[in-house]
């Protein structure tokens, strides 16, 4: 297991490098929207497995709000959004001997589309909107905590951190995950993003860690609900789309707005 995570890792690392930095704007886009529609399959799949309907459905939408966001359109997402919700009131009203599970199915489903749809594509609007360097400092920190909750969760952890949703999880581990944005949010600054602050990028690296974390726990959390063990088997190692998703989603969404806001 730890040797195909290191793996995975080994080639995961250069390849965001150059899909972020290098990859015309279109071809970007289109690669987080794949990465948008396998996140929406996978969720679907896992949210309503036995109603092929409300699962083609959420996709579709999903992909129609994912496409909104992604070309800056908020009126094309919006439109997604109601009618997602339209369409849902319409065949939980069509099913009226199960209406409780129609509408608890166009909720499941309405989280779904902005989970994945909504939020992934994020990743295309801060490159476009503020640089190839905000995106990697995002996923790089975001996978420096990642791998200081596993090893030091691996080698230190004993006490539990959330077990009725991650049993593997630990209060140590969750420290270590901090301490490794925080170092990682530091090499990212010395290397390509200078214009962050010293202090800035530490406290940025705490934060991004902590909302990595909760996306983490979130997804488990899913899962768990929707009694599956992985989100899927795309990525050795590590699970499906989703699994990988769940600690990006979060903090590419605030790193996104924090970014924008206006500095003294």
């Amino acid at each position: 297991m730890l040797r195909t995570r290191l793996l995975t890792a080994a080639l995961a690392i250069p390849g965001i490098w150059l899909i972020t930095a290098y990859l015309p704007p279109h071809l970007f886009a289109g690669f987080i929207m794949a990465v948008t529609a396998v996140g929406l399959l996978e969720y679907f799949v896992m949210a309503v497995p036995e109603h092929g309907v409300e699962r083609a459905a959420g996709i579709l939408w999903g992909l129609v709000v994912a496409s909104g966001v992604a070309v800056g359109r908020p009126e094309m997402w919006g439109a997604g959004v109601a009618l997602a919700v339209a369409g849902g009131l319409v065949v939980a009203i069509g099913r009226p001997n199960d209406l409780a599970g129609g509408v608890g199915r166009l909720g499941l489903s309405l989280l779904g589309i902005l989970y994945v749809g909504f939020f992934t594509p994020h990743f295309v609007l801060m490159r476009e909107g503020l640089g190839w360097r905000w995106v990697l400092f995002t996923v790089f920190v975001a996978m420096g905590s990642d791998s200081g909750g596993y090893f030091t969760g691996r080698y230190l952890g004993r006490h539990k951190l959330a077990p009725a949703i991650s049993p593997s999880k630990t209060v140590e581990g969750a420290i270590g995950a901090v301490a490794g944005a925080m170092l990682i949010a530091a090499v990212c600054r010395l290397g390509f993003i200078p214009t962050l602050g010293a202090r800035e990028a530490l406290v940025l690296g705490g934060v991004v860690s902590v909302l990595a974390q909760f996306g983490d726990l979130c997804e488990s959390a899913l899962k768990r609900a929707f009694g599956a063990k992985d989100s899927g088997w795309i990525i050795p190692g590590h699970g499906g789309i989703l699994d990988r998703l769940d600690s990006l989603l979060f903090p590419v969404v605030f790193a996104y707005y924090y970014a924008l806001l206006p500095r003294a």
